[in-house]
């Protein structure tokens, strides 16, 4: 009896570390699917840009529209 009992809450414990490591690696795979969306979208971002200086003396970074649609479409993004 005691071993069935035993044998019965490692399944139990098993089946709980499955569905545990099951969610956690979908998290995980979710998470660097974005990670790797928005570095591709800084990348484009950054190879797009102008500086524009404005009355303030603030210097101000923009992507050049077209541009930075066309990278995001090269990269699949769009």
């Amino acid at each position: 009896m005691k071993s069935l009992v035993s044998v019965i809450g490692f399944i139990i414990l098993t089946a709980v570390l499955a569905a545990v490591l099951l969610v956690a690696t979908d998290k995980f795979a979710t998470l660097r699917e974005k990670e790797i969306e928005n570095e591709a979208r800084f990348q484009c971002a950054e190879s797009s840009r102008y500086q524009v200086t404005d009355a303030s003396g603030a210097i101000v970074w923009y992507p050049v529209n077209d541009l930075y649609i066309k990278c995001l479409n090269e990269k699949g993004i769009l």
